[in-house]
């Protein structure tokens, strides 16, 4: 698949126009934490930031953020810790988008999500008169219809901003929007997008059956099947985008109409996998470190690799990976995200498709 870009060192390479959101969470065991970060929009921003590219140019990851009257200080600084490109628009005649996480049962696995205020959702008119208009790469989460209005105000704002490349464009569509009733809408508007990325659960929610929930079995070749069928339905300006289904313990299939499937297992796996506390962001994660190596290297194969790096550190813990320095070089959870890289490229050498011998 073809870049759609040029490299400009003035321009930024990542923008997310997901949500921050300030979550309270609700544990089984009664405790509760009030005012974490969380969000699509913060979690992809954290992906892009997380990579080597990135790490050695932070300004070139954007973010903005709406915020209401009670936003803390102590986030945006928390987030600006990064040195990425933040914009935070404040209203302070609103409140800010909360969310309430609740676990249930005796795994971070089972769990309810519900907005408790009206979400405050970024679009590309926040970016009017930013350098962040100029990205190179773009994150949405979005229902079918409005994923399809941003795309088209995107490209205006970018005319008239006299931005001669088109972005790549990176569709999560937005889970309550993932039933059969959609199905035509998410395949109408993946022509509008380079990547369209539904996590497995969403897929089969909006491409299965229809006949009940999708089933808590797993099956790839189902995954993969369907996978194909919205490829050769069309995505992408060109026909030549990407369907990235995430399917969280399983890893992830990529393919493209020049790309075969391919999957990619997750990094926490085996002995791994007592690493894993909670899969809050790990999608998002995944995505923003995807779209900043694709938007580089142009290479579907190095976007799978960073983005499952990425997403290893966002489930290693409740809400935010540690960010330090040592001997210069910057760490997540005290590594290295590209000596991470390199270990997951020795597990490819060990799978096939993506599977150790034995696993399907």
């Amino acid at each position: 698949m073809d870049s759609h870009f040029s490299q400009s060192s003035q321009n930024p390479i990542f923008v997310s126009l997901g949500m921050v959101i300030l979550d309270e969470i609700r544990f089984t065991d009664g405790k509760v934490l009030h005012d974490v970060a969380g969000g699509s929009g913060l979690y992809s921003t954290l992906g892009a930031r997380m990579t080597d590219t990135a790490a050695a140019h932070p300004k070139k990851v954007g973010c903005c953020v709406l915020a209401g009257a009670d936003f803390p200080d102590s986030m945006e600084q928390a987030i600006k810790s990064w040195g990425i490109a933040l914009t935070v628009i404040r209203d302070p005649s609103r409140l800010s988008t909360r969310g309430l996480l609740t676990y249930s049962g005796d795994s971070f696995k089972e769990r309810t999500f519900e907005y408790t205020t009206t979400p405050l959702q970024p679009t590309p008119a926040d970016l009017s008169g930013s350098p962040l208009l100029r990205s190179q790469a773009f994150h949405f989460l979005a229902p079918p219809e409005l994923m399809a209005t941003f795309a088209a105000d995107l490209a205006a704002l970018q005319v008239s901003a006299g931005v001669a490349a088109q972005p790549l464009m990176v569709w999560e569509p937005a889970p309550a929007s993932c039933h059969p009733a959609k199905r035509d809408a998410h395949l109408e508007t993946a022509k509008c997008v380079d990547i369209y990325s539904p996590n497995h659960i969403e897929l089969l929610a909006t491409f299965g059956s229809g006949v009940g929930p999708p089933a808590e079995e797993f099956h790839r070749k189902t995954i993969e099947e369907q996978a194909l069928r919205i490829l050769d339905s069309g995505v992408g300006r060109d026909g030549d985008g990407a369907v990235v289904i995430r399917c969280g313990e399983h890893g992830c299939v990529v393919v493209s109409r020049s790309y075969p499937a391919r999957w990619f297992p997750a990094y926490h796996r085996g002995s791994e996998s007592s690493r894993v506390v909670d899969a809050t962001g790990a999608g998002n994660a995944f995505l923003g470190a995807f779209a900043v190596t694709f938007a580089i290297a142009s290479d579907l194969t190095e976007a799978a690799i960073a983005g499952s790096v990425a997403a290893s550190f966002a489930i290693e813990q409740v809400g935010l990976p540690d960010r330090s320095s040592r001997h210069g070089k910057e760490m997540w959870n005290g590594e290295e995200f590209s000596a991470r890289v390199d270990r997951f490229r020795t597990m490819l050498e060990t799978t096939v498709n993506g599977w150790s011998a034995g696993e399907e």
